[in-house]
């Protein structure tokens, strides 16, 4: 039996593309990196009239039927809705050509058509031009371009390009310094929420699997994995019943609270359309520990923690630990995400930028370095130095 792809599904299987000539008039800026910014909106999409949106409808009906005796009544509805405007049928047709289902395949009419749904400014249209042009169907890949399509979706409103265009500016600024990496990282965020507030499980997801291995933030994760489980997400199902099982990222095990998520999957798995609105009555997630506390007190999360209002006083706790006192006085400590890659180095090691540096090992304070300056030993031991933030 043949597996059909049509509309949202078409993205799958549409391949990349150097832009034809026709394309490259439709061509969006390269996006500008040094002032990014982003305002989360909804999809608004070209209207169509009745009569195509019958004869939509009539080939969408013939197309999930899946027979091949009714291929040409398909392609043939398909066509006249195209005709007469319809963007959706467009679309749908340009998969059917890249797969050759119903018609002799040619990628380059596939292109033709979602060029045609772009001119009447449909949304998922540029996401699929994206999509072309980032696999390489029809004529040469071409990365930098894709991201351009998938920009402008994204500011059209189309979930899957907020998606991509956010999984794709995160990956630009990963290893870049601060702040140009926090501020990508937020913008990154703000499409994903935008693309998981249109409910796209996917972009939850994601979202969980940026704030677990790249903000190291287990609890800000386990929400986003809970909300894209709401949507139907195995993937996020099955991270939920694995953490709790295993007690994984310094959540501790919970076998009932696995349990429950692992009979979620088997539901889902059952009835792939099934969703969890009432997934926090059902599994609810466990209380979000403190990211503030008071030296005496056990830590709340595992990690490193800063002075209140002095980032360059620093400790960093393990499983169990309380958390110290500073010159033999309490204060009050609060926790924070990991730092940005290069900005932690350890004793015997050159200074990459001139600033302050605190240990993270002991709460010492914080001392200037100056570039190409060792970082040396504290009590006669190695121990990591991490470049304190610029108030």
């Amino acid at each position: 039996m043949r597996v059909r792809h049509c509309c949202s599904a078409i993205v799958a299987m549409l391949g990349g593309i150097l832009l034809s000539t026709a394309a490259a008039h439709a061509k969006p800026s390269e996006p500008d990196w040094k002032a990014l910014h982003f305002t989360c909106t909804k999809e608004q999409n070209p209207k169509f009239d009745g009569v195509s949106e019958s004869w939509f409808q009539r080939a969408k009906g013939l197309d999930s039927q899946q027979d091949e005796a009714k291929d040409a009544e398909m392609v043939r509805l398909y066509q006249q809705a195209s005709e007469r405007g319809h963007y959706k049928a467009m679309l749908n047709l340009a998969g059917l050509y890249v797969r050759g289902i119903g018609v002799v395949k040619d990628e380059g009419k596939a292109v033709d058509l979602v060029e045609q749904a772009m001119k009447l400014n449909s949304p998922h249209a540029f996401y699929l031009m994206g999509v072309m042009l980032q696999q390489g169907v029809g004529v040469k890949q071409d990365d930098r371009a894709a991201m351009s399509f998938f920009r402008r979706s994204a500011d059209l409103g189309n979930r899957y390009g907020q998606h991509a265009a956010g999984e794709a500016i995160r990956d630009a600024f990963i290893r870049q310094g601060e702040p140009e990496k926090s501020r990508g990282f937020s913008i990154a965020v703000q499409m994903l929420e935008c693309a998981l507030g249109q409910d796209l499980a996917a972009a939850g997801h994601t979202l969980g699997l940026h704030f677990l291995i790249v903000e190291n933030d287990t609890f800000r994760a386990l929400e986003y994995f809970q909300r894209s489980a709401s949507l139907g997400s195995n993937k996020s199902l099955f991270t939920l019943y694995r953490t709790f099982e295993n007690g994984e990222y310094g959540v501790l095990k919970d076998p009932q609270r696995a349990a429950c998520y692992y009979n979620l999957r088997k539901q889902l798995q059952a009835d792939p359309e099934k969703r969890f609105p009432d997934i926090d009555r059902l599994c609810p997630l466990p209380p979000s520990p403190a990211r503030t506390s008071t030296s005496g007190q056990p830590s709340p999360r595992v990690g490193l923690w800063h002075q209140v209002g002095n980032p360059s006083v620093m400790f960093r706790a393990a499983a169990g630990d309380s958390l110290p006192l500073l010159d033999g006085a309490p204060v009050q400590w609060e926790w924070e995400a990991s730092p940005f890659e290069g900005s932690r180095l350890v004793s015997g090691q050159p200074c990459p930028w001139p600033g302050t540096w605190a240990c993270e090992d002991l709460p010492i304070g914080g001392r200037e370095f100056a570039h190409d300056e060792t970082f040396p030993e504290v009590d006669g031991r190695p121990v990591i130095w991490r470049l304190v933030p610029r108030a």
